[in-house]
C-alpha cells in the first residue's frame, strides 16, 4: 500500500466514523413560538430551519401549546410532523387558553422522559429531560432573575451528577459568558457551543445567551466534532446553535 493511499484510507475512515451512529448532532433554538422578526406566525419557516440542521435532538424554547396567540396550534407536534421527528413538551405556565413552555424534538423515541419544575419569579420555568440508549438530553429556559438561575443550576446539577451516561443540556440560559452565573456553571460543565459568537437578537446579534453544555465528567466519553451559531436572522429573535459530538 502506497503512503498516499494509506493517508487517504485514514482520512476516509475518520470521515466515515464521524458520520456513523455514534455521532450526535445537537441543536438549541428559542423559536419565539414560530413568530419571526416580521411578527408573522410561520411554522413551516421554523421547520425548514430545523430540517436543514439534520440534528438528532433539538431543544426548543418559547413553545406554545394550543394558545389563542398561536391560533390553537400545538406548535411542538406540528414542527415534529413537518420535520419527521418526535415531539415532547413540558409546560412552564398556563397561557391564553393553552400552555407555554419548551420542547424536545428527536429522531428517535427516548426510553424515558422527566419534567422538573424550576423557579422563576417573573414566570415559572421548567426542565425537560429525555433519556436515550447512549446519552441523556435536557432542555431549559432559565429565569431572568440571577438568584432563580443559580437555584435552577443547583437543581440541574443534582440531577445530572447521578447520570450513568453522557448528559447534555441545551437552551436559553438568559446570561452572558462573562456573568457570575455562567462562571458558576463552568465549575461542573463544559460549554460546547460557541461563546465568542452572538445569538441574540437574531437580526443584529449583540449577546450570547443560548448554550449547549455537557458535564466535565463526560470528557472521556465524548469528543466535540464541530459547533456553530446558525446564520438565521428572520425566523425568530434568537439564532439557533448547533454542536456535533462523537460518543466514544
Amino acid at each position: 500500500m502506497s503512503r498516499t493511499f494509506a493517508l487517504f484510507f485514514v482520512l476516509l475512515s475518520t470521515i466515515l466514523n464521524s458520520t456513523a451512529q455514534d455521532t450526535l448532532r445537537i441543536m438549541s433554538y428559542n423559536i419565539r413560538n414560530c413568530r419571526g422578526l416580521d411578527n408573522t406566525l410561520d411554522i413551516q419557516r421554523t421547520a425548514d430551519v430545523i430540517k436543514s440542521s439534520d440534528a438528532d435532538v433539538i431543544a426548543l424554547q418559547e413553545v406554545d401549546s394550543v394558545t389563542r396567540r398561536s391560533k390553537g396550534i400545538f406548535i411542538a407536534d406540528t414542527l415534529a410532523t413537518l420535520s419527521n421527528m418526535q415531539a415532547y413538551f413540558s409546560t412552564a405556565i398556563e397561557y391564553k387558553g393553552g400552555k407555554y413552555g419548551l420542547a424536545i424534538l428527536s429522531k428517535k423515541r427516548p426510553i424515558a422522559i422527566r419534567r422538573v419544575p424550576l423557579p422563576g419569579r417573573e414566570e415559572r420555568r421548567t426542565l425537560l429531560i429525555t433519556e436515550f440508549s447512549k446519552f441523556i438530553f435536557a432542555c431549559t429556559h432559565l429565569s431572568l432573575n440571577e438568584d432563580d438561575r443559580l437555584t435552577s443550576l443547583a437543581i440541574i446539577d443534582s440531577i445530572a451528577k447521578n447520570a450513568q451516561k453522557p448528559f447534555f443540556i441545551a437552551g436559553d440560559l438568559n446570561d452572558n459568558p462573562q456573568s457570575q452565573f455562567i462562571k458558576t456553571m463552568l465549575i461542573n460543565w463544559d460549554i460546547l457551543s460557541p461563546i465568542d459568537e452572538y445569538t441574540f437578537p437574531a437580526d443584529t446579534p449583540k449577546a450570547t445567551i443560548d448554550y449547549i453544555a455537557t458535564l466535565h465528567s463526560n470528557a472521556q466519553a465524548i469528543e466535540k466534532f464541530s459547533s456553530k451559531v446558525v446564520n438565521e436572522s428572520k425566523a425568530s429573535d434568537h439564532r439557533p446553535i448547533q454542536t456535533t459530538v462523537i460518543l466514544k
